[in-house]
């Protein structure tokens, strides 16, 4: 008799204690999977230690938060929708600093608000958010990075399609460079692919001068697409355009101060900074702090 009671009491424990596993696994629970182990290991208390702790951050979560995280919708509106506007006012705290605010409740919050209004503006703030200690914040970016991520692949895939039915189209071209080009510079595209996004981009560069001829625009996103594939020869040859039509302009002499040094050009180092020194170029601050490093202007 009591060796069939023992024999219950342990495949209850286990029964429970695998369900237990399956809440945890599911993010129903709060605890993480490193309890499982004590959980399975102490027989009627480690479960019954399990629930008291569950019970204890419910009650918590409900006094410091009525509105956790949890009641927001993590599905696509999360993504399409912006937060209304309260009616009441709040304090406006910079995205940066609510990554560091302690209270983890208010931390949500804050991130949640600033980040739904329009995430593409706070993407290297989401990059940031996805390594937060705090599951829920880490959960939320990474959601919203996936979203973002997967719209992009869409609307790419979506206009190679209609440029390789119609090639000759300038708006589609112009549409596709655009779409291509913001996917690059977010940083959110996946490593192994980069490359040969930025090579399919300046294929893309190509059939737009073949087109429509050359502009500025065309040609410095040329130039940074060429620097980041290490394509230092092309890279040069449309500088040298710019050189010839805009030889005032303090970008033209920006690239080609980076081209020298991308390169390891010494010697074209040394002739750009002369040739930037014996012109009258309007620099800007930003420009100024740019090129400080080899000339001072």
């Amino acid at each position: 008799m009591d060796f069939s009671l023992l024999n219950i009491f342990i495949t209850t424990h286990f029964l429970v204690t695998a369900v237990y596993t399956v809440l945890i696994f599911t993010r129903r629970s709060k605890l993480t999977p490193a309890n499982i182990l004590p959980i399975l290991c102490i027989p009627f208390f480690g479960v019954l230690s399990a629930l008291a702790a569950d019970l204890v951050y419910i009650t918590n979560q409900h006094k410091e938060d009525p509105n956790p995280i949890e009641t927001f919708s993590l599905s696509e509106d999360i993504y399409w929708k912006s937060i209304k506007k309260r009616e009441e006012a709040q304090n406006i705290v910079p995205l940066e600093e609510a990554l560091l605010i302690n209270d983890r409740q208010t931390r949500k919050k804050l991130i949640l608000e600033m980040l739904l209004d329009d995430p593409m503006k706070n993407i290297n703030i989401l990059l940031l958010a996805r390594e937060n200690n705090d599951v829920d914040t880490a959960h939320y970016a990474n959601t919203t990075i996936a979203k973002i991520q997967r719209n992009f692949q869409l609307q790419v895939q979506q206009l190679a399609v209609e440029h390789e039915s119609d090639p000759e189209n300038s708006s589609i071209l112009n549409r596709y460079i655009e779409i291509l080009g913001n996917f690059i510079e977010s940083g959110l595209s996946e490593a192994f692919l980069l490359k040969r996004q930025r090579v399919a981009f300046a294929d893309l560069l190509e059939k737009k001068i073949s087109l429509d001829g050359w502009n500025k625009k065309t040609l410095l996103k040329k130039i940074y697409n060429c620097l980041a594939l290490k394509d230092i020869n092309t890279a040069i040859e449309a500088n040298e355009i710019l050189k010839k039509n805009y030889p005032d302009d303090e970008q033209t002499w920006i690239n080609a101060l980076q081209i020298s040094v991308a390169g390891h050009d010494a010697v074209r180092l040394e002739k750009t900074i002369d040739e930037i020194n014996s012109r009258e170029i309007n620099w800007s601050s930003s420009g100024k702090e740019q090129v400080n490093t080899w000339v001072q202007v």
